[in-house]
């Protein structure tokens, strides 16, 4: 009797012959070093350079003739616009007006704020995006970011441009933006191929996080860290708009965005943390500099899943290592968050392993699910896809989470 279990363990050994070699579990990751951050936020946030009192009753003059809120004849309309331009706080009339309840004056102010030149007016214009409800505003906002060095709005001139009320619009911004950057059309111009060139400028936004105008210049952090960072204190509340509102602005900064939010991953506030690593994710490609201290969370029970998410989303291939042995970490939700990883990051190598996952019976749904996914992101894998269109058919997994992991496959086609 005592020969028994050593026979079952030979049995099993036998059974397991043709699944994923069994590895020595990976050595556990160390908890990453964190301090307090909000504080610094916040005087970050306080931070923001202000118009002397001195001259704002200047700016103001300045800004309600630039603003044509009062009529002036030519020629001084024409230097007030260059005097206000040309100033260092010319946000401080800008921004406001961006939000004013007259549209002409909305209209005229992202105008301006996209001749201005002044990189950090990127943020109240993207928030503005959100909130813009006339079509021609929209255009002028959209291109008042591309004019600072945010392309973002680019997917809004294509669109544009599939209505016939602002197709001309759209159209003659297009051409503009083609003509600057040196991409040729044809001649005449179409608007299959303006909306082709948006889609591709697009493309490099998300890939880079830089806009594609020629001669841009960053802006200063000084000009831009305190905008995000009142953003980024907003999490700290439980209103929703103020959150979505930073959530929206901040994942579509591109670039700009990148640094602090690097910093904020070391906060000891774990809600931080975790709302650093959804935007960054959400920045995708552009945020590939952030791999380092991202894989430093890995260590850290409360976000390592975000974490995991967050390699994957923005391509950091040094992570694999990683994320194939949190395939086999006891945790589900790791397991899960590893094999969607893996899959963007389309590791052909974890192949196997992730159809071991798959093809449990005993794994969570969630786990094979994302290993579904994760197959079908490696190339065309018929069974793969038959699991999923099979949840999708019976309905036993949460729809919106199987939706996107489809819409996904479809964008990679």
């Amino acid at each position: 009797m005592r020969t028994l279990p050593l026979f079952a363990g030979l049995v099993c050994l036998c059974a397991c012959g043709g699944k994923e070699p069994q590895q020595p579990p990976a050595p556990p990751l160390p908890v990453p070093p964190m301090a307090p951050f909000l504080d610094t936020l916040k005087a970050l946030a306080a931070s923001a350079p202000a118009a002397p009192e001195a001259a704002r009753r200047e700016l103001q003059d300045l800004g309600e003739i630039a603003l044509q809120l009062v009529e002036a004849e030519p020629r001084t309309a024409a230097r007030a616009e260059r005097a206000l331009l040309e100033h260092a706080h010319a946000a401080f009339v800008l921004e406001p007006a961006l939000a004013h309840a007259e549209v002409a004056v909305r209209r005229r102010a992202a105008w301006l704020c996209g001749r201005s030149g002044q990189g950090a007016l990127q943020l109240p214009l993207l928030l503005r995006l959100k909130y813009e409800l006339d079509p021609e505003a929209v255009l002028w906002v959209a291109d008042a970011l591309q004019h600072l060095g945010n392309d973002t709005g680019l997917g809004w001139l294509d669109a544009a441009m599939g209505e016939q009320r602002t197709a001309q619009q759209a159209g003659t911004l297009a051409i503009e933006i083609c003509t600057e950057r040196g991409i040729t059309l044809p001649d005449p111009p179409t608007y299959a191929a303006l909306q082709q060139a948006m889609r591709e400028l697009g493309e490099q936004w998300r890939r880079t996080g830089i806009g594609s105008r020629p001669g841009l210049v960053a802006p200063e952090p000084k000009h831009v860290e305190p905008r995000l960072a009142a953003h980024l204190v907003t999490t700290e509340g439980t209103l929703l708009r103020p959150i979505d509102d930073a959530k929206y602005v901040i994942s579509r900064s591109g670039a700009l965005a990148v640094p602090l939010l690097v910093r904020t991953l070391s906060a000891s506030e774990h809600y931080l943390r975790t709302v650093s690593l959804g935007l960054l994710a959400d920045l995708g490609p552009c945020a590939a500099s952030a791999g380092p201290a991202v894989q430093a969370l890995l260590g850290d029970p409360f976000t390592c899943c975000y974490a995991m998410r967050t390699l994957g989303e923005i391509g950091d291939a040094t992570a694999i290592p990683h994320l194939r042995a949190s395939l086999r970490h006891e945790d589900s939700e790791r397991r899960s968050e590893a094999a969607r990883a893996l899959g963007l990051l389309r590791d052909a190598e974890s192949g196997a392993a992730l159809r071991q996952r798959l093809e449990d019976p005993a794994e969570t749904m969630d786990v094979r699910v994302h290993g579904a996914f994760a197959l079908c992101c490696l190339g065309p894998d018929p069974a793969a896809r038959a699991f999923l269109d099979e949840r999708a058919a019976k309905k036993d997994y949460h729809e919106a989470t199987l939706n996107r992991l489809l819409e996904r496959l479809q964008a990679k086609r």
